[in-house]
C-alpha cells in the first residue's frame, strides 16, 4: 500500500510537470498573439513564395553572362523579357494571348460546371451512377487531343471545336475527385439529416455541399492549370487563325527563335500561376469556415 507522502509527492510532481508544460505553452507566439503570429507566418511564406523563383532567375542570369550556360539556346531571363516587350511592341502579340485567354476562360468554364453537375447527380444516386460511370469512365481514358479531329469535322475549323476540348479535358479532371469527395461524405451525417426528414434537396443543401466545398475549390484550381496545359497543347496542334499563345511558342520552336518560345512559356507560367490565385482566392472568400494551406483561418 502506498503511504501518503509517496502519493502527496506525487500530486506534487503532476502539479509541477502541468505547470510547466502551461507555461510553456503560454510563451507559445501562436497562443499570445495568434492574430500577430498569423500575419508573421503569412509574411514569411510570401517571401518564401516569391524569393525562391527570384533566386532561380537570378542565378539564370549570372550563369548566361559568365558564359556558364551557352546564352543563344538558354538566353538570359532579362533578354526573354526584352523579347517579350518587343513582341508586344512590334508584333501582333496582344491578340494572340487575348485569343488564348477567351479559349482558356470559356473552356474552363464550361467544363468545370459540367464536371461539378455530373460529379454530385452521380455521387448521390446509385442508379444515375450505374447508367452513365461506365460510358464516362471508357471516354476517360481516350487521348483528348485525339478528339480535336472529329470535332474540328463536326464543329468547324474555327474557335469552337478548341473550346470544346478544353471543357472535355476539364470536364473529367473535376468529375473524378468531385464525385469521389461527394460518395465520402460520412454516412453518419446522411443518416443524421434522414432522421430530421432531409428530402434530396435538403440533403444536397446542408450536408452534400458544405462538406464537399473545400474539396471542391482545390479541384477547380487543379482544372485551371489543366485548362491552361490543354490550352497551349491544343494550340500547338491547331490554332484557329493561327493565332493564340501556343501558336507563337510552336512556330518559334519551328524557326529556331528561344528568345520569343522562352517568353511566351514565362506568359503561360504567369498565366497559370494568376489563374490559380483567383481561384484559390474565391475559395478563401467563399470557404470561410476551413484554414488556408498556412494552418491559418481563412477569414
Amino acid at each position: 500500500m502506498v503511504s501518503p507522502d509517496l502519493q502527496a509527492q506525487a500530486v506534487a510532481e503532476t502539479d509541477r510537470i502541468q505547470s510547466q508544460a502551461k507555461l510553456v505553452r503560454e510563451a507559445r507566439g501562436i497562443d499570445k498573439d495568434p492574430v500577430g503570429y498569423a500575419r508573421r507566418r503569412r509574411i514569411l511564406f510570401t517571401i518564401l513564395g516569391f524569393g525562391v523563383p527570384i533566386l532561380i532567375l537570378g542565378f539564370w542570369q549570372i550563369a548566361a553572362q559568365n558564359g556558364w550556360i551557352n546564352a543563344k539556346f538558354y538566353p538570359s531571363p532579362l533578354d526573354n523579357l526584352r523579347q517579350l516587350r518587343q513582341m508586344f511592341d512590334k508584333r501582333d502579340f496582344a491578340s494572340d494571348l487575348g485569343l488564348t485567354l477567351k479559349r482558356l476562360a470559356w473552356g474552363w468554364l464550361w467544363g468545370s460546371l459540367s464536371g461539378v453537375v455530373f460529379a454530385y447527380v452521380l455521387g448521390m444516386s446509385r442508379v444515375v451512377r450505374a447508367a452513365f460511370e461506365p460510358t464516362l469512365n471508357a471516354l476517360y481514358t481516350v487521348p483528348k487531343i485525339a478528339l480535336l479531329t472529329p470535332f474540328l469535322i463536326i464543329f468547324g475549323f474555327k474557335d469552337k471545336p478548341v473550346i470544346i476540348l478544353i471543357s472535355v479535358t476539364v470536364f473529367f479532371f473535376v468529375w473524378v475527385p468531385t464525385q469521389a469527395g461527394v460518395m465520402s461524405v460520412s454516412e453518419s451525417y446522411r443518416e443524421a439529416a434522414t432522421s430530421f426528414g432531409a428530402n434530396g434537396w435538403q440533403m444536397f443543401r446542408h450536408v452534400i455541399w458544405p462538406a464537399t466545398l473545400p474539396g471542391l475549390f482545390v479541384t477547380l484550381r487543379v482544372a485551371a492549370s489543366v485548362s491552361v496545359l490543354s490550352v497551349i497543347g491544343i494550340e500547338f496542334a491547331y490554332a484557329p487563325r493561327s493565332k493564340g499563345l501556343g501558336y507563337v511558342i510552336n512556330t518559334a520552336r519551328q524557326t529556331f527563335e528561344p528568345r520569343i518560345a522562352y517568353a511566351g512559356i514565362f506568359v503561360a507560367a504567369l498565366i497559370g500561376v494568376v489563374f490559380q490565385a483567383i481561384v484559390k482566392q474565391v475559395g478563401h472568400l467563399v470557404v470561410r469556415w476551413e484554414k488556408d494551406d498556412r494552418g491559418a483561418p481563412t477569414v
